[in-house]
């Protein structure tokens, strides 16, 4: 005789970026071990390349890349895999920045949402005839550029413009010149991009500052006083 098959539960999400629909079953104990395994090697790209497997096991109707996906798809998403397949309820000790002092906060996951910021857009203006038509950064983009955060001012400079080269996707001159990005040499692009003015650069930036993210604010208590504390990204939500 057969062992049983077990049934599951399905739920309905729209997905950020495009509001198309998916639907996915909570994830087992088989990615549960795959989350297990990543948290303890404490390193985001093991964090992050098991996040979008679990993704992937776990949608049943929909399609989606996860790998060419916004960053805030899929952390919004494993968000809301996690608050079914675990508990809406998640506990985290922080440490405030003044007192040094561990304190204890809880989020509740069917609040988190994604920020959007007012006056974001995607097309950055470079002059009267050229703007630039940017893509959101995704893991996979993440992956193949340096270490942003690195402690050499050397490397911090080469990932930054290897995300600004990574996430550009069209030059668009006047209203019918367009030119696609990945179509240049490596040395056409980054003469384009030398060409650029500071204001061009902090225009660019300005995209990254302000495109959605995963983010929520907690309230706590240090004696008296209440201070706040924000989570945003893989990182703080999950590590």
């Amino acid at each position: 005789m057969a062992l049983p098959v077990l049934s599951h539960p399905t739920f309905d999400l729209t997905i950020p970026s495009t509001k198309e629909e998916i639907v996915y079953r909570p994830f087992l104990v088989k990615e549960e071990k795959i989350l297990l395994l990543a948290q303890e090697g404490n390193n985001i790209k093991d964090l992050t390349r098991s996040v979008k497997q679990i993704i992937n096991n776990c949608i049943v109707e929909g399609d989606i890349n996860v790998d060419a996906s916004p960053t805030f798809d899929i952390e919004y998403i494993f968000l809301k895999l996690r608050s079914n397949s675990v508990n809406d309820i998640a506990k985290f000790t922080i440490v405030d920045e003044e007192t040094k002092k561990q304190v204890e906060v809880e989020i509740d996951l069917k609040e988190v949402e994604i920020k959007y910021t007012d006056g974001h857009n995607p097309t950055v203006i470079l002059n009267d005839a050229v703007s630039l038509q940017m893509k959101y950064p995704t893991y996979q983009i993440i992956g193949s550029v340096g270490n942003i955060e690195a402690e050499e001012n050397q490397q911090v400079v080469k990932a930054t413009f290897d995300m600004i080269k990574a996430c550009i996707d069209k030059v668009l001159v006047g209203e019918d010149e367009i030119h696609e990005f990945k179509d240049y040499s490596n040395n056409e692009v980054d003469a384009f991009i030398d060409s650029m003015t500071t204001q061009n650069f902090q225009d660019i930036q300005k995209f990254f500052d302000t495109m959605p993210k995963l983010e929520h604010t907690v309230e706590y208590k240090i004696g008296k006083r209440t201070k706040t504390r924000t989570f945003s990204g893989l990182a703080d939500f999950f590590s």
